[in-house]
């Protein structure tokens, strides 16, 4: 039954003999069915692996989403137990006994974040820099520092910002990373040369795009963009500097698109555009205010095209 219902979820392709219309496995179709059985005893369901099984690069965010599941439902196992223990230590349920104490609830307060949070945080918004890098020893050592710099920041900002990457249908995820790794190759790409004409884009971009949807634009930068501009600190850009010297070409072609983009946002031609930013996204945006993170977030929000909600 469960080979039959792989075969009818489009998991397994195996040939079909005309003559009988029985099924011919090969050692290919017999070695997927066993990575399809292994994956469903880990929990994952029938879309979650032929999505997997569709596009490999895509498993590591179900993989991190499947293992923070199971670290809120061990939690949830956790208190289960403790309060378990103490109905035996204090004998609640006898007729003699004091009621029963319980416990605070874990599910009122966020999952604290870890290093599986902090992996996942990192490989979307630099994914394209860090995921092709050779390890060796001393690049692990530093890749764990920097998921560790990252568990530091125990906000519940990026708790939601956890929380709302989960959230997404895998569909959208994918599309979600996608953008995140546009931004930061095309960016580490540029040529000083046609700076301008690319802030230009962006701010042509940017504002079609408040014209239509401000309400998603604010969403997604509340969400998603504003909790990660903190989040790499100092630190963290030491470590990442160290890690791959792709990073210190991105950090310079970084700081010469924001001034850049500074500089046009001052211009007067721009004062209605700023004061669309500081409407929509808080003083923050405001040519007064306007740091790093936000810009880079400009260039961001450019990009939006309605799919991801």
């Amino acid at each position: 039954k469960a080979v039959q219902l792989y075969l009818s979820a489009g998991l397994l392709q195996p040939q079909v003999d005309a003559r009988n219309g029985y099924h011919q496995f090969t050692g290919e179709d017999v070695q997927r069915l066993q990575q399809i059985r292994w994956l469903r005893q880990l929990g994952f369901s029938v879309q979650e692996i032929r999505a997997m099984l569709e596009d490999p690069s895509a498993a590591q965010y179900y993989i991190l989403k499947r293992m923070t599941a199971l670290r809120e439902e061990k939690r949830r196992l956790d208190w289960r137990m403790a309060q378990l223990e103490q109905i035996l230590e204090q004998d609640c349920l006898s007729p003699n006994s004091t009621a029963l104490t319980p416990g605070p609830e874990p599910w009122h307060a966020p999952l604290p974040l870890d290093e599986t949070d902090a992996y996942l945080i990192v490989s979307c918004f630099l994914g394209s820099l860090v995921q092709n890098v050779e390890l060796n020893e001393y690049r692990r050592f530093l890749w764990q520092r920097l998921l560790k710099v990252v568990v530091a920041h125990q906000t519940p900002e990026l708790a939601g910002l956890r929380d709302y990457i989960y959230s997404l249908t895998p569909e959208h995820a994918g599309q979600l990373f996608a953008l995140c790794r546009r931004v930061v190759s095309e960016i580490a790409a540029l040529p000083p040369r046609k700076m301008e004409d690319f802030c230009s884009r962006v701010l042509e971009d940017l504002g079609r795009n408040l014209n239509s949807s401000a309400g998603r634009l604010k969403r997604r930068y509340e969400c998603f963009l504003r909790p990660s501009i903190r989040l790499f600190d100092a630190e963290a850009c030491d470590i990442l500097r160290e890690f791959t010297p792709l990073f210190s070409e991105y950090q310079d072609r970084l700081q010469a698109y924001c001034d850049a983009m500074l500089h046009r946002l001052q211009q007067p031609e721009n004062a209605a555009l700023c004061t669309r930013l500081t409407a929509a996204f808080g003083p923050e945006f405001s040519p007064e205010q306007i740091g790093s993170g936000q810009l880079t977030a400009l260039y961001s929000l450019s990009l939006e095209s309605g799919e991801v909600n």
